[in-house]
C-alpha cells in the first residue's frame, strides 16, 4: 500500500496534510481556539482522528500563521526517553521537554525550557506548545506518579509567566473528568472542544478527496453507497434475530481502512467490499497479535469473539487483570489495541477493553465461522518472520511488541543452532530497550550479540557491538568505560567511523580535547564513501573540539561542513553554539550572535548551549 492515498489504521502525519480531507471546519476552529485560548483541550473517544486532526490539520494552517512559534506536539508515553528516570529529573516533564526540542538538562522546568523561545517574538506573538494523548499524565510512569504534580504545576508556571504561551491539550473522553480536575491548578479557564466521526458530507470528501488526479476517483453514487455502509452496523442475537442500526455519523478509523484496501485491491468495490476490507482488517490484526504474542492465531479470535461479543449480537466489556483479561494474558489485549482492534478505557480505577466500532461485531462473528478449524494453529517455523515483524513494529512505534518479537527471534535461533541471526535479533532488542530507555536491558542484549559475534570471529559485526555498548554506557553518564569499549572497537575495526566518533566524544568529555581532535580526524577519514550523517557528526566533533583548542577558522570550516551534511537536531544545536563562538573568536560578532539565537531555539534548555551562550556574553 505504499502508493495508497489512504494511510489506513493509524494517524496521519504531518507530511500527509496533502491527504487530509473531511475535517477543514474542525481544523479552522481550533487553529483559532488555540491562538485565542491559553488552554483549550481537545478531546474525543479512542480512534476518532484526534491526532490526526493535530498534525495534518491545525499545525499546516498555523504554520502560515505569522509572529507564531509552534512546538512540535508532545507526548509521554511510549518510550520514556533515555534518563527519564534519573535523579533530577521529573520523568513527566522530561518527556514533554524532550518532545519539543533537544534533551533538557536535570531540573530544567517547562518556563525556563519555553523562554527561549519568545524572546525575539513581537509582543503581538504566540507560542502554541501542544501534548497529545495527554491522558497519559494520569497513566504513564506508573512508579513516578508523584511528578504528575509537578508537571502541572510547570505548566501553570509557564502559562503565568509567558503570556505569549498557549496550550493545547489532547486527550480522550475517559480521562476527561481528570483533566477538569486538574483546571484549578493550572490557573486558568480551559475551553474545551469535542471531536466526533464525520457526518456525511464530510465521509464523503474523506473518501473522494486523496483519489482526485489518480485516476481512480469513485462516483459520487458508489461514494454515498459506501458511506451509508459505513454507517450501518448489523446486531444478531444467539436466534438469529437481526437489527440494522444507521448510525449518524462515520467511524474515521473504518473509513480509512476500507479505502486502504480497496485501494490496494480494485476489485473490493461497492457495499460488499465494505465487509472484505474490513475482514482482511481482521484477520490481519489477529494474525500479527499472535505472531507477536506466541498465542495461537485460532485462540486469539476465538477469545475476541466469546469475550466481546454479547449474546444479544452488541459489544461487550472486560475488566484487565493483574495478568490476564477474560482468561487470555494481557499482552494479547495491548496488542490488539496497538492494531486498533480493541478499544481500552479507563474508568472505575481499572482498565476496560472493547472492540472498537459496533461495525466489527458482524465481521468477527462471520470470520470466527470461517476460522473454526480443528487443530492448533500454525505458527510459523521461520524465525525470520519474527524478526521482520520485529522491525516492522519498532518502525511504527510499537516497542513493546517490538521487543516480544526481538526475543521470540532470538529464541527460535538459538534453538535452530544460528549463532549469527540470534545475535543479530538480540542486537536489534538491543537498539529497541535503548530507544525505550531501559539501559539494564540494552545493556544486556548488546553484550549477549557480542559475546555471539566474537564466537563467529565477525571482526566487523563485534566491532559495532562493542560501539553499540559503549552508547549505552555514554548514556549512562560513564565515559571512562566507554572510552575504553570504543578503543576495543577500534582496534578490531579500525574503518569503525562511529567507534571513532564515539571516542572522539568520550575523549572529549573526559578533558582531552587534542587526544579527541585527532580521533575526530581518523574518523573523518576512516573509511571512503561513509555515510554523510556519521561524517557529519564526526565533523561537528572535531569542530566543537578546536573551539576549546581556539582553532576557530578550522572549526568554523568543519561546523559548515557538518551542518551542510545534515545533522540530528540535538547535534545541530550543539553545532551551531560551537559554531558562535569560532565566529565570536574571528571577531565576527553580529553573526556570532545570530548564530547563537539559532542554537537557543533549537535547544533551549541544553546546559552545553547554555553555558556556550554565557560564554558568548563575557
Amino acid at each position: 500500500m505504499n502508493d495508497s492515498p489512504y494511510v489506513g489504521p493509524r494517524p496521519f502525519l504531518r507530511s500527509e496534510a496533502g491527504l487530509f480531507f473531511g475535517r477543514r471546519v474542525q481544523a479552522r476552529n481550533l487553529s483559532l481556539d488555540w491562538l485565542a485560548d491559553r488552554v483549550t483541550v481537545l478531546h474525543g473517544p479512542p480512534a476518532v482522528g484526534k491526532t490526526s486532526l493535530l498534525q495534518a490539520g491545525i499545525l499546516p494552517l498555523l504554520e502560515q500563521e505569522p509572529h507564531v512559534v509552534t512546538l512540535r506536539p508532545s507526548r509521554l508515553a511510549p518510550p520514556a526517553p533515555p534518563r527519564a528516570g534519573a535523579a533530577g529529573h521529573n520523568a513527566f516533564v522530561y518527556s514533554v521537554l524532550s518532545d519539543w526540542g533537544a534533551p533538557a538538562a536535570p531540573g530544567t522546568t517547562v518556563a525556563e525550557f519555553l523562554a527561549g523561545r519568545v524572546t525575539q517574538m513581537p509582543p503581538s506573538g504566540r507560542l502554541l506548545a501542544a501534548i497529545d494523548q495527554f491522558e497519559e499524565v494520569y497513566s504513564a510512569f506508573p512508579t513516578r506518579m508523584a511528578e504528575r504534580e509537578g508537571l502541572l504545576r510547570q505548566l501553570a508556571a509557564a502559562l503565568a509567566e509567558i503570556p505569549s504561551l498557549n496550550l493545547l491539550l489532547v486527550v480522550r473522553d475517559d480521562h476527561l473528568a481528570s483533566v477538569n480536575a486538574s483546571e484549578a491548578l493550572l490557573g486558568v479557564p480551559m475551553n474545551y472542544r469535542r471531536l466526533d466521526g464525520l457526518d456525511e458530507r464530510a465521509a464523503a470528501e474523506a473518501v473522494q478527496g486523496p483519489r482526485r488526479g489518480t485516476g481512480r476517483e469513485l462516483p459520487d453514487e458508489e461514494t454515498r453507497a459506501l458511506v451509508d455502509r459505513l454507517r450501518t452496523s448489523t446486531h444478531t442475537d444467539l436466534l438469529g434475530n437481526a437489527a440494522s442500526v444507521v448510525h449518524p455519523l462515520v467511524e474515521p478509523l473504518h473509513l480509512q481502512i476500507v479505502c486502504a484496501e480497496s485501494w490496494a485491491d480494485p476489485g473490493l468495490t461497492g457495499i460488499p467490499g465494505v465487509a472484505q476490507a474490513l475482514s482482511a482488517f481482521y484477520r490481519r490484526a489477529t494474525e500479527e497479535a499472535g505472531l507477536e504474542t506466541g498465542v495461537p492465531v485460532a485462540e486469539v479470535r476465538a477469545w475476541v469473539e466469546s469475550a466481546f461479543i454479547t449474546e444479544y449480537g452488541t459489544r461487550d466489556t472486560k475488566l484487565r487483570g493483574l495478568t490476564r483479561t477474560a482468561d487470555m494474558r494481557n499482552e494479547v489485549a495491548d496488542a490488539l489495541v496497538a492494531r486498533h482492534l480493541l478499544t481500552a478505557t479507563t474508568r472505575l480505577r481499572g482498565t476496560w477493553y472493547q472492540l472498537g466500532q459496533d461495525q466489527m461485531i458482524e465481521v468477527v462473528r462471520r470470520a470466527g465461522e470461517g476460522f473454526a478449524e480443528p487443530g492448533p494453529a500454525r505458527v510459523p517455523e521461520d524465525a525470520g518472520v519474527f524478526t521482520e515483524a520485529a522491525e516492522a513494529a519498532f518502525g511504527e512505534g510499537n516497542f513493546t511488541g517490538a521487543r516480544r518479537l526481538a526475543s521470540v527471534a532470538a529464541s527460535r535461533y538459538q534453538l535452530e543452532g544460528d549463532t549469527r541471526r540470534q545475535a543479530q535479533a538480540m542486537a536489534l532488542h538491543g537498539e529497541i530497550a535503548l530507544v525505550e530507555g531501559d539501559l539494564t536491558a540494552a545493556r544486556e542484549s548488546f553484550r549477549s550479540a557480542l559475546n555471539g559475534f566474537e564466537s563467529l570471529a565477525d571482526r566487523v559485526s563485534t566491532a559495532r557491538s562493542l560501539s553499540a555498548l559503549a552508547n549505552v554506557v555514554a548514556t549512562s553518564g560513564d565515559h571512562r568505560a566507554a572510552a575504553d569499549l570504543y578503543r576495543q572497537a577500534v582496534e578490531i575495526n579500525r574503518t569503525d567511523v562511529e567507534a571513532r566518533t564515539g571516542l572522539g566524544f568520550a575523549l572529549w568529555r573526559l578533558g582531552s580535547p587534542a587526544d579527541a581532535e585527532a580521533e575526530f580526524a581518523q574518523a573523518i577519514t576512516a573509511r571512503p564513501g561513509a555515510e554523510p550523517a556519521a561524517t557529519a557528526r564526526a565533523l561537528s566533533g572535531r569542530g566543537q573540539v578546536r573551539v576549546d583548542l581556539r582553532l576557530h577558522a578550522r572549526a568554523l570550516d568543519d561546523l559548515d561542513r557538518a551542518l551542510a551534511l545534515g545533522l540530528n537536531p540535538e547535534d545541530e544545536a550543539d553545532a551551531c553554539s560551537a559554531r558562535a563562538l569560532a565566529l565570536a573568536g574571528l571577531g565576527r560578532h553580529d553573526e556570532a550572535a545570530a548564530a547563537m539565537e539559532a542554537a537557543l531555539l533549537l535547544a533551549p534548555g541544553s546546559p552545553l548551549t547554555r553555558e556556550r551562550a554565557a560564554r558568548l556574553r563575557r
